[in-house]
C-alpha cells in the first residue's frame, strides 16, 4: 500500500498557494512587503509575481540594500496571491490585501528559514504547515510499517494498518474542518482544502468556496476557486452525469444515456495505465457477480493505440461495453468530467445520476452488495 494524497481540483493551487489572506476591506490600497535575506546569493534575482487564475506573472524585481533588506509596495483591490522567489531556491507565497507583511528568508536553501508575519492569515498558514508536516511524517511511518508487514506476508497486520490509517484520516479531517470554519473567509481556507477529497467532501468544499467568494468579490483568486468548484459540481455525487457518445471497437456509436434503467459503472482506464490493469480483475469479479441482476459497465479508454486497447480488453477479459476515441488525454470527455488521473470511475443510478465516485477494491463490492444484496 502506497499512500498518496492528491486533489485534482486544487492541483494548480497546491503548487502555487501555501498562503493566507487578511482584512475584509475591499478597496484599492498600497500594501508594503518588506524583508531580510540572511544568506543572499551572488547570482540570480529576487522576483515578485502575482498569481491569478492559475497563472504566474512577474511584476517586480527586488534589490537588497546594504543590510540585505528589501521593500516594495503592491496595489490590490482585494486579497490576492503573490509569490516571492529568492534566487530560484526558496519561495514564499503570500496573500496581499491591506496588512503589511514582513519576511525573513534564508535565501540559500529550499527548506531553509522562512518566516512571514503581519497577518492573522499567516498564523493560519503556519498551523496548516505544521499539520501537513505531521501528516507527512505519519504517512511515511505507516508506509514503512506496511512495507515491513508485506515483506513478512502478514496479511492481518496489513489490513489492520490500512484500517487504522483510514480511521486516523477521518478523525484528522474532522479536526481540520473545525479549523477551516475558524479560518473562513480567509483565503487560507483554500489551502486547507488540500486535506479533503472532492469525491467525499464536495459539499463542504463548495460551501467554503462560496463563502470566500462572497466575502471577497474583488479577489481574482477567490473568484477562480469558486469557478473551479462550480465546474466540479457538474460531476459531483447527486448530479446528472453529462452524456457522451463514443465508438466501440467495431465502430458502433454508444451513448451513456443508452444505459438508463440500470445501475452502471463508468470506468475510465487505458491499456498503458498499470493501476487500471491491476484493478481490472476486481471489476471483472464485480461484473460477473451482479450482471444477471442488471448491473452494467461501460469502459472508456484513454488509449491512443488501437492495437494496445484491443489486446488489453482481450487479456483482461473485459466483457462489458468498451468505447474509445483513441485520443489519449485529448479525449474531449476528459475535460468535461474533470479527469486528471486514471483509473477514474463513476457509479450511476438508473436515472443517470452519480451515486458514488472512484469505488475500488472492496468498496465497490460493498456498494454493489448494498444495492443488489450480497
Amino acid at each position: 500500500m502506497k499512500i498518496i494524497f492528491k486533489n485534482s481540483v486544487l492541483a494548480i493551487l497546491a503548487t502555487l498557494l501555501f498562503v493566507a489572506c487578511g482584512s475584509d476591506k475591499e478597496k484599492q490600497s498600497g500594501t508594503t512587503i518588506s524583508g531580510t535575506v540572511e544568506n543572499p546569493q551572488d547570482q540570480g534575482a529576487i522576483t515578485l509575481a502575482k498569481i491569478s487564475a492559475g497563472k504566474r506573472e512577474v511584476v517586480d524585481t527586488l534589490y537588497l540594500d546594504a543590510k540585505n533588506s528589501f521593500e516594495t509596495t503592491v496595489e490590490t483591490s482585494g486579497p490576492e496571491f503573490f509569490q516571492l522567489n529568492f534566487y530560484n531556491t526558496q519561495v514564499a507565497t503570500l496573500i496581499v490585501n491591506d496588512e503589511e507583511l514582513e519576511i525573513v528568508a534564508d535565501g540559500s536553501e529550499r527548506s531553509g528559514k522562512l518566516e512571514v508575519t503581519g497577518s492573522k492569515d499567516m498564523e493560519y498558514m503556519t498551523e496548516l504547515q505544521d499539520i501537513m508536516k505531521q501528516q507527512n511524517d505519519e504517512v511515511q511511518e505507516i508506509n514503512k510499517e506496511f512495507m515491513e508487514a508485506r515483506k513478512a506476508q502478514d496479511e492481518e497486520k496489513m489490513k489492520n494498518i490500512q484500517d487504522d490509517f483510514l480511521l486516523m484520516q477521518e478523525k484528522k479531517k474532522e479536526n481540520i474542518k473545525e479549523k477551516v470554519e475558524e479560518m473562513v473567509p480567509s483565503l487560507a481556507a483554500i489551502q486547507a482544502m488540500n486535506f479533503f477529497s472532492p469525491n467525499e467532501d464536495f459539499q463542504f468544499m463548495q460551501s467554503v468556496a462560496n463563502r470566500i467568494a462572497e466575502a471577497h468579490p474583488n479577489s481574482e483568486m477567490a473568484t477562480y476557486y469558486k469557478k473551479q468548484m462550480d465546474e466540479m459540481a457538474k460531476i459531483s455525487v447527486g448530479a446528472q452525469a453529462p452524456d457522451f457518445t463514443m465508438p466501440t471497437p467495431d465502430g458502433k456509436e454508444v451513448s451513456l444515456k443508452d444505459f438508463r434503467g440500470d445501475y452502471v459503472l463508468v470506468d475510465f482506464w487505458a491499456a498503458w495505465c498499470k493501476p487500471c490493469r491491476q484493478e481490472n480483475p476486481n471489476l471483472v469479479e464485480a461484473y460477473n457477480k451482479y450482471k444477471d441482476q442488471g448491473f452494467q459497465m461501460l469502459g472508456v479508454s484513454l488509449d491512443k493505440k488501437r492495437e494496445d486497447w484491443l489486446k488489453a480488453i482481450e487479456t483482461d477479459n473485459l466483457e462489458w461495453t468498451q468505447v474509445s476515441e483513441l485520443q489519449y488525454w485529448q479525449t474531449p470527455i476528459v475535460q468535461e468530467y474533470k479527469i486528471n488521473g486514471i483509473p477514474f470511475s463513476l457509479l450511476l443510478d438508473p436515472e443517470g445520476k452519480i451515486v458514488a465516485k472512484n469505488l475500488r477494491g472492496e468498496r465497490l463490492h460493498e456498494k454493489l452488495a448494498e444495492i443488489y444484496g450480497s
